[in-house]
């Protein structure tokens, strides 16, 4: 009977330590999230700002991303360096690589790198299409979106996307109910349409840098949310209900065992 009593309070130690340790490694987790996503005007007229925001990120050091949007609803007028920390995060290069997409690649200088939150780069839009009209602002290339941290690994994200409709909401509203004879947009020539050269005043030019990571596919990067999903809903409720169980177990698991050792 000793010897019983013996195993079950070393089952119950083992237990409750156990509980605490899963509790650690999911609240570390939850803390080492990265986000990157758009954030849009949910409508917009003449010139507005986007800015792509980044949460959570840890000795970020450089990167890169495509942007894709319609570029008959919207139009690109200049691409602004970010900010994260309190440190600017400069625009190392810009460039137009179709009639509806932009690359944009950044580097800190030095070799401190920056944690924290804020917004890698701030984009000028322009509105050039009539109220009602929709356009997607994408993340979603895989293949082009990464960063780099400081010893030159990739920093897994969650990437989402987000979207503008051109005019109010009343106006938005009043055009999807009575929309016009032809809704499809005349296809433009590029040369006319937009910007076909990086920015000038931007440092650094289109061959002057090259991210050694720029063809490496992102593998650990997960599938984003659609537009306008918001990544704090309902999976980081469920990780907050997996930590209050933990914790609830761990710890009644934990007095539990005192109470036998006594």
């Amino acid at each position: 009977m000793i010897k019983m009593n013996s195993i079950v309070k070393k089952i119950l130690l083992f237990i409750s330590i156990t509980m605490l340790v899963i509790l650690a490694i999911v609240a570390a987790a939850e803390d080492t999230d990265v986000y990157v996503r758009v954030n849009a005007p949910e409508f917009v007229s003449g010139t507005f700002e986007v800015t792509i925001d980044i949460e959570n990120v840890a000795d970020l050091d450089s990167g890169q991303f495509d942007l894709s949007f319609d570029s008959s609803v919207v139009n690109i007028e200049e691409v602004e360096a970010g900010s994260i920390d309190n440190t600017e995060v400069p625009v190392d290069m810009w460039r137009f690589m179709d009639d509806d997409r932009i690359r944009v690649i950044f580097n800190l200088p030095g070799a401190d790198g920056v944690s924290g939150s804020g917004y890698l780069t701030k984009i000028v839009f322009e509105v050039v299409s009539n109220p009602g009209d929709t356009t997607i602002m994408d993340l979603s290339d895989t293949f082009e979106r990464v960063l780099v941290d400081m010893d030159s690994n990739l920093i897994t994200t969650n990437w989402f996307n987000d979207n503008v409709t051109v005019g109010t909401s009343t106006s938005a509203s009043t055009s999807a109910a009575t929309p016009m004879a032809d809704t499809t947009p005349s296809p433009t020539p590029v040369a006319n349409s937009v910007k076909t050269t990086p920015l000038d005043s931007t440092p650094g030019s289109a061959t002057s840098y090259t991210p050694a990571v720029q063809d490496t596919p992102d593998t650990a990067v997960p599938t984003e949310t659609s537009e306008r999903d918001d990544p704090d809903g309902l999976d980081t409720l469920t990780t907050h209900n997996l930590i209050a169980i933990y914790s609830l177990i761990g710890l009644l698991a934990f007095i539990y065992t005192l109470t036998i050792l006594k």
